[in-house]
Parts: structure tokens; sequence; C-alpha cells
């Protein structure tokens, strides 16, 4: 009977043995994480690390409980702590694979805020993008602006492919951010996505990419026989004060079922091109009363003082509207002031 007794105690006696200050609490910390009792567990954490401040173990479930409660740059911290502590530690590695998936971004978030040494944290990155959840898999795309460029395009070619729309949007954001005209290609492609919010995002890096590429990574997309293709193509040239894509800009104008019109107006605006001008004139008799205002600025911009009369006429027009006489008397304006021109 007493040998019996001993067996049975023998792992209590080792689990004892191996357990550390404030390990106790942890579990104890863990159960009521874990069931939802999140100021029962803050009220034992704060307590025992009182006690016990260098307790790894406490510091794991309190980085637990930021996540938890969406404080990532809390949890960075304490994973700052437990590294600390223990240089060979691990703090990301079990709310990596925790079951609810916004402990999981959230442990993305705090990586990102300050990542650790090891394991790579590209590593984990690339796992949170093979998430199931969609959430995290963002998440994870988001976090790559943490790593070189390489590391992080190879990520988020991968994200921009997601299933999940957002997380392709997130990734044509995130390519523009970049600034490598590298990119390009990819992003024109993500021009044809099936979801408009992608293609929104995609639009805006390519016009950002812009500033820093040549005008050969566009000009092969005015030959495109997409329309939008074209167009951003075009857009972009003329932040390159290129106006080769001067007609795709100048149809696009005069086509009533244009949906970038007037980002063409403002656009040919800018260039010196015998046909701008004409093609803004036919353009301030337009249906779209957006379209009217923008192409009377222009001429004033431009300080075409042949388009005076017309001016005149549309600001005293009773029938033109608000808007519309208001901009072309601003035009008058405009076209009345000294040339900024040398």
């Amino acid at each position: 009977m007493v040998k019996v007794s001993v067996f049975l105690l023998l792992p209590l006696l080792l689990l004892c043995a191996c357990s550390k200050p404030g390990d106790g609490s942890a579990r104890r910390a863990h159960e009521l994480l874990e069931s939802g009792r999140f100021e029962e567990a803050r009220d034992l954490l704060d307590t025992s690390l009182k006690k016990t401040p260098d307790s790894a173990a406490l510091r794991q479930e309190r980085l637990h409980l930021a996540l938890l409660l969406g404080q990532p740059e809390i949890a960075a911290a304490e994973a700052r702590q437990i590294l600390r502590l223990n240089p060979k530690a691990q703090p990301y590695r079990r709310p990596l694979e925790d079951r609810l998936p916004a402990v999981r971004a959230n442990a993305l978030k705090a990586l990102a805020l300050d990542p650790p040494d090891r394991p790579n944290p590209g590593s984990l990155i690339k796992a949170g993008l093979k998430d199931p959840d969609p959430t995290v898999r963002r998440e994870a795309a988001e976090a790559t602006r943490i790593l070189a460029s390489q590391e992080a395009l190879k990520i988020l070619r991968s994200a921009a492919k997601d299933s999940d729309w957002l997380t392709r949007a997130t990734a044509a954001r995130l390519f523009g951010q970049r600034g490598n005209p590298d990119l390009i290609p990819d992003l024109f492609r993500m021009l044809q996505d099936a979801d408009s919010y992608v293609r929104r995002f995609a639009r805006r890096s390519l016009l950002e990419l812009a500033e820093k590429a040549k005008p050969e990574a566009y000009l092969p997309s005015l030959n495109s026989r997409d329309r939008t293709t074209q167009i951003v193509a075009a857009l972009a040239l003329v932040r390159l004060q290129d106006g080769r894509g001067a007609e795709v800009l100048l149809a696009e104008i005069s086509n009533p079922l244009g949906i970038e019109r007037v980002e063409c107006v403002k656009a040919v605006s800018k260039l010196v091109d015998p046909r701008v001008v004409p093609v803004l004139r036919t353009a301030t008799g337009d249906q779209d009363p957006e379209v009217r205002v923008v192409s009377l600025i222009a001429l004033g911009l431009l300080q075409d003082q042949d388009s005076t009369p017309l001016l005149k006429k549309i600001s005293t027009d009773p029938a033109a509207p608000k808007e519309v006489r208001l901009a072309a008397t601003k035009a008058l304006d405009l076209i009345s002031r000294p040339s900024e021109k040398p």
C-alpha cells in the first residue's frame, strides 16, 4: 500500500520539482482566460507578477490577455520581456496557434510592432498567410512591412492571389507603398480583378509608383485591349510629364460613358498639346456638371485667352448650374492674372 502511494505521488513530486515560481498562478490565469473571466485573470496576473516579476509563464499569460483584449502594443512589450528573460523563448508560437482568429491576427500585429530576432519573423508571417481565417491572412500581409523587399514581395504576391478580396486589396495597397516599379506588371494584372475594391487600390498604387518609375514601365499598357488599363497607364505617364497617352485621355473625356473623365480632364490640363483646349471647350457643355466644372477650371489654369467669350457666356447663363457659373467666373479670374510662365 505504501509503495502504491509513492508511485501515485511521484508525478506530483516531479511536477513540483520542475515548476518555477509563478507557474501555478500562470496555469490558473490561463484557465480564467479560457473561460472568459478576463478581469479575474488580470488581477491574478498583476498580483503574481509583483511577487515574481521574472516569471516568463506569467508574462506569457499577460501577453495572451493583451491579445484577447485587442492590445497588440502591450502584447509586444510583454513579448520583449519574455525574450529578455529567455532569449530562446518563442512568445508568439502559442498565440499564432490559438483557436481564436482574433488572437492569431493580433499576434501578427504585435509581431510587426516589435519583431523578435528569432525565429525569423518571415517564417511566422508566411505561416500566417496560410491561416484558414482571412482576417489573419490580411494581418500577415500587413506585417510584411517589417521584411526586406524581396522576402516581402514574395509573400505579397501570394496575398495578391488570395481567395479573400480584402486580402487581395491589401496586397494591392502595399504594392504601392513598397515603391518598387518592378511591381507595375503585377498591379496591371490586378486591374482585371473581379472585385472593384481590389481594382481601386491597384489603380492607386500604379499612380503612386509613377513617381519612381520610368515611362517605359507604362507604355506597353497603352496598347492593352482593356480600356481601364489604357487610361491608368496614360494618367501615370502624365505624372511622368510624358504626353504619349494624351489620345487615350482625350477620347475618354469625349466619351459620355467614361468613368475616369474628371481625372482625365485634370491630367490633360498639364500637357502641352494643341488637341487639349478644343476638347476642354467642348467639355464645358457636358451633361455632367462635375466634368463641366473641372473643364472650366482647366481652361482658366491654361490661361486660354481665346476661351474668354465662352467663359463669360457660361458665367451669366441662368440655365447653368450654380457651381458651373462659379467655375466659369473663377476661370475668367485665372485668365486675367499675369502668366506664371517664364
